[in-house]
């Protein structure tokens, strides 16, 4: 057997130790750390000034490639330009960068409480892009893994409070999935509650002054979407926006909350003031769909300039995401200047950008065939009602003769308009009388009928009659085959968590 020389031994011995102390740095050298550099993206991003948050990001991530909270920072980043778009296009790059931050965070040590925190929030986020996407499956699959890793962290570390945020929105959003896919997050075991998932995120705002600023302003976004969208007090989900969105002129994602938020709880006159004050200076996203949304604010005030807003977006917008009801906005605007020719050419358009004609529309073509028109008044008085005009509302109603009225579905909208105004005027026992004739129109297929019985649970659920409220509830989910049918089993859902 040769021996090997002292020499060579030593010197053996000697890259061997370089060898593994490199192996050692290289395995452990990264860090996270919001950096000045890092903060200063945060409050670009917050804004919405995407690429100049995203021209401080890749400069850190140039001279700390291993630096984790850049690619963290990056992915949150590009999370906001696809959502705020609403671009299917957009979705392959978005998961190519969600693909190296889990990456990234994974390389991080595991008594880290950050790691599975991170992970957490960017599976949590990816499960929002596919949802928004109609990628339901996908979504749940994010959601559920989100849930696994926050659970897990919560157990380790359940003084940590950087991943409150994610638990409470998971808690408040698990039972709103559609029931095709359930199974998929049930088998975690979690169990949804919307008061406590809310309560959770509440309490990270206001213990969370010290997180950053980025994880702040979206427990904010995320606690004011899931009140507005399954909570029942529409009057507090707007006191508490009003609240948070201060900024909104010099801050575009809290102007675009704001006047959304806005818009969906009758304050229309401040809707579309928050939008005239919307910051328009070129560092800031274009988002095309706001001029989808000024038109509908002037629209409910019966100010037809809102044709000139409809016809912005569905120019200059690549997505075209709210094409269909910008076409059906501007053939309600037609009809509502006598110009049927028009009418006819936005309702055929309409038409023809929906991949699905949906129940509520052939319904109206069954109407159109025949020589049925809209009713005139009932539009007005739905327009003026979805603006919060609840009295201009009314007064419409009022004056029109029900035996004016030319179909069944003329028929159904006009008790239904009804119960909306006066359950909005707190009259609950005249919304009652209204929305149970709306059960009646058994005949016809419209999302009015099982929306009118999801209003029935709400009032019974404000009235403190909670038996009836959650009998009304799961006789929402006996309805099938409808528009919104989705959003609306889904608000039922999150109404029987709240109860039971």
């Amino acid at each position: 057997m040769l021996s090997v020389p002292p020499f060579f031994l030593f010197i053996r011995t000697c890259l061997l130790a370089l060898l593994l102390t490199s192996f050692s740095q290289n395995s452990f050298a990264v860090y996270f750390e919001y950096t000045p550099t890092l903060v200063e993206s945060q409050k670009h991003m917050a804004a919405l000034r995407l690429n100049q948050a995203n021209v401080l990001i890749a400069a850190e991530i140039s001279k700390h490639p291993d630096n984790i909270a850049a690619h963290y920072l990056l992915h949150y980043s590009e999370f906001f330009r696809v959502m705020v778009q609403q671009d299917a296009q957009l979705q392959e790059s978005f998961a190519r960068v969600n693909e190296n931050a889990l990456a990234k965070v994974a390389s991080m040590a595991d008594t880290d409480p950050r790691k599975r925190f991170l992970s957490a929030s960017i599976h949590l986020q990816h499960a929002f892009v596919k949802g928004a996407f109609n990628n339901y499956l996908g979504a749940a699959w994010d959601f559920r893994t989100a849930y696994q890793l926050v659970e897990q962290n919560e157990k380790k570390f359940p003084s940590y409070l950087a991943h409150k945020k994610e638990l409470g929105a998971i808690t408040a959003l698990i039972g709103t999935f559609p029931s095709q896919y359930m199974w998929i997050v049930n088998a975690v075991g979690l169990k949804g509650d919307l008061n406590k998932g809310l309560a959770i995120i509440k309490d990270y705002i206001a213990r969370g002054s010290n997180e950053p600023l980025i994880e702040q302003q979206q427990a904010v976004v995320i606690y004011t979407l899931i009140q507005l969208n399954f909570g029942s007090d529409k009057k507090a989900t707007w006191n508490f926006t009003k609240e948070h969105t201060k900024d909104y002129a010099t801050n575009l994602m809290l102007c675009y909350v704001r006047s959304y938020v806005a818009g969906k709880c009758g304050e229309n006159a401040i809707a579309l003031q928050t939008l005239k004050q919307r910051p328009q200076d070129e560092a800031y996203e274009t988002i095309h769909y706001l001029n989808y949304l000024m038109g509908t604010y002037l629209v409910h005030e019966l100010d037809f300039s809102a044709a000139i807003w409809f016809k912005r977006y569905l120019t200059l917008s690549k997505t075209k995401s709210a094409q269909k009801d910008a076409y059906q906005k501007l053939s309600w605007i037609s009809w509502l200047q006598n110009d049927t020719v028009k009418f006819k050419i936005y309702h055929d358009l309409m038409l023809k950008s929906s991949k699905n004609i949906g129940s509520e529309n052939t319904l109206t073509n069954r109407d159109l065939a025949l020589g049925i028109y809209p009713s005139r008044e009932l539009l007005r008085a739905r327009l003026l009602f979805d603006g919060g005009y609840l009295q201009q509302a009314l007064q419409r109603l009022n004056g029109l003769n029900k035996s004016s009225l030319l179909s069944k579905f003329q028929e159904l909208e006009y008790e239904y308009r009804y119960g909306r105004i006066f359950q909005e005027m707190n009259k609950p026992a005249m919304a009652l009388e209204h929305y149970k004739t709306c059960l009646g129109f058994t005949q016809l297929n419209s999302y009015l009928i099982p929306n009118a019985c999801l209003n029935l649970g709400l009032v019974y659920e404000q009235l403190h009659y909670p038996v009836l409220a959650i009998t009304y509830y799961e006789k929402v989910l006996n309805y099938n085959g409808f528009d919104h049918e989705n959003s609306i089993h889904q608000k039922a859902k999150a109404a029987l968590e709240r109860l039971k």
